[in-house]
């Protein structure tokens, strides 16, 4: 029976990527620090920390799948430069434990170990993957340490390691830490009457190359059954788009305009003005390219705040109700 298992499989891309694996695979594992049993009934859950050696191993020679997804990572730049050792534990230590719990398999699985295009050299070009390296940050420094570590694997008889170097996604589900999200989530509170119609942003001119996370989870699968292991594949769309192209899109929606401010704790010092890649290379071994166009993108985000929104206001009146009605326990919760 074939086996997949998800690192870090309870996070934004690991639950869409769960999602898509359920009529795929006969069997499903994830293996996440906290939260898999509640959110995910339907796989086998493994609550582990990735720097634990010995409990990575436990859990996966228990599984023996014969195909990993290593999603796990500290994958905030903000995040990496106030806490880098965590990072490095987490992104480094923690590769490395994912790949030698399997590669130490009786039958070695194929392995996607998921990077990014930070690692690269800042190019005016778009990014292939033979462009330089030259991660500026401590999430794309522990990136690139951590497409090094498969060295050792490289002439394992059977499975393999390949490598996903992940530009920009987004999606239903994605924390407001990232660019669009963030864009989406404001638009929602601006149209509960939050706060004024104004964006509080970074650099709106930056140019970057979007992909929708349900395209990207599909990227994935394809390198793990038709990628060439020792190999690395760009994960991205070919297109670079402004951000203030996108807010135009958010505007167009929403029916919403909006005035955009720049506060200084969301810019980056010395970031690329462009960032876009080639993925000639994918295409040509699996045939993937992105199916989901930008708009539908934005749409499908500013629905997900707009939801999560109401949910939020719901539990705020369930509680308020609650309060009510302990100060005032004679006043009745409805007529008869």
């Amino acid at each position: 029976m074939s086996g997949a298992l998800i690192t870090g499989g309870t996070g934004f891309v690991g639950a869409h990527l769960a999602t898509f694996l359920k009529t795929r695979t006969s069997r499903l594992a994830v293996l996440a620090s906290s939260g898999c049993s509640e959110t995910m009934p339907e796989a086998v859950c493994y609550e582990v920390d990735v720097r634990d050696a010995g409990k990575v191993r436990a859990a996966i020679h228990d599984f023996r799948p014969d195909r990993v997804y290593h999603l796990a990572a500290i994958s905030s730049v903000e995040g990496s430069w106030s806490r880098p050792r965590l990072t490095y534990e987490v992104n480094v230590d923690g590769t490395l434990n994912v790949l030698e719990a399997a590669m130490t398999l009786a039958q070695p699985p194929r392995v996607l170990n998921v990077s990014t295009a930070q690692v690269y050299a800042a190019s005016s070009s778009p990014l292939s993957e033979d462009s330089p390296l030259g991660p500026d940050n401590p999430y794309a420094a522990s990136k690139a340490m951590a497409e090094l570590l498969g060295v050792q694997y490289r002439k394992v008889p059977a499975g393999g390691i390949i490598t996903a170097r992940s530009f920009n996604h987004a999606g239903p589900g994605q924390s407001s830490d990232f660019v669009l999200s963030s864009i989406a989530r404001q638009f929602a509170e601006i149209e509960a009457g939050m706060h004024d119609p104004e964006l509080s942003l970074g650099n709106i001119h930056v140019r970057r190359d979007f992909t929708d996370v349900r395209d990207v989870v599909r990227a994935y699968w394809h390198l793990l059954e038709d990628g060439s292991v020792n190999q690395t594949y760009n994960v991205c769309s070919g297109r670079s788009w402004a951000i203030h192209e996108i807010i135009l899109q958010f505007e167009s929606i929403s029916g919403i305009k909006v005035s955009v401010g720049m506060h200084p704790d969301k810019v980056r010092g010395g970031e690329m003005s462009e960032v876009r890649g080639n993925p000639d290379k994918i295409y040509r071994a699996t045939g993937w390219e992105p199916e989901i166009p930008l708009g539908t993108t934005v749409r499908d985000l500013l629905d997900y705040w707009r939801s999560t929104l109401r949910k939020a206001d719901s539990v705020r009146n369930i509680e308020s109700a609650e309060g009510s009605e302990k100060f005032v326990p004679s006043m009745p919760l409805r007529s008869t």
